[in-house]
């Protein structure tokens, strides 16, 4: 079925309208064409002629642009203030991971999993990058379901890798004369585990890219 609104929704997107405004509008738009265009098949015209007909009555393009255009509650906050939702939410998000990875870690030692802690702090290292991964994911998909730019993605994509490569978790076991000890550190990154995260983070580009060439 023909999508007869297509440029409308791609317009209004690059606009900075929130994605779920434009869909409820483009349904709207098409439910309502649908009924125009039975009504005009009902009284002799074809089927073509009676969708042509019907987009001419509900306004020209620039008229259904208008109403979405002229009213600011209507933009999304990702285009009003995208470097706070593409790139202040994901650090915010990681830092808030951190946290709860050392907590996490910081609890298990009172527990029976005190033997398992190394073992322990491992995996919430290898959570940590991956979850550093699928941040960036995150900002760069939500920008391209929005047509938004994709500045800010990726300098989130790269912060987020070097924030994660830069941090390490560790845990000390307590022996005769040391102290135990679990840390969460800043270290200088490694270029190969930095540049790792950070074409991973990045991946999601490649869809980003293809879908505007192929239309």
């Amino acid at each position: 079925m023909h999508d007869h609104f297509a440029d409308l929704r791609e317009e209004l997107l690059r606009a900075g309208i929130s994605p779920r405004r434009v869909n409820r509008y483009v349904r709207e738009l098409s439910d309502h064409h649908a009924d125009l265009t039975e009504h005009l098949e009902a009284h002799g015209h074809s089927r073509p002629d009676a969708e042509r007909d019907a987009l001419q009555r509900l306004g020209s393009h620039d008229t259904l642009l208008l109403p979405m255009l002229a009213d600011i509650r209507f933009r999304s906050m990702a285009s009003r203030w995208p470097a706070l939702v593409y790139l202040g939410l994901p650090l915010v998000s990681q830092i808030i991971l951190a946290l709860l990875a050392a907590l996490s870690l910081i609890a298990a030692a009172s527990t029976p999993l005190r033997p398992a802690l190394i073992d322990l702090a491992s995996g919430a290292a290898i959570l940590w990058l991956a979850g550093s991964v699928i941040l960036s994911w995150a900002a760069i998909l939500a920008a391209h379901r929005r047509r938004a730019s994709m500045r800010w993605p990726v300098i989130a994509a790269l912060a987020v890798s070097t924030l994660a490569a830069a941090t390490s978790i560790g845990v000390t076991m307590p022996m005769a004369d040391i102290h135990g000890e679990i840390t969460l550190a800043l270290t200088h990154p490694a270029p190969l585990p930095l540049v790792t995260l950070a074409a991973l983070s990045l991946l999601p580009l490649l869809l980003h890219f293809g879908a505007r060439s192929a239309t």
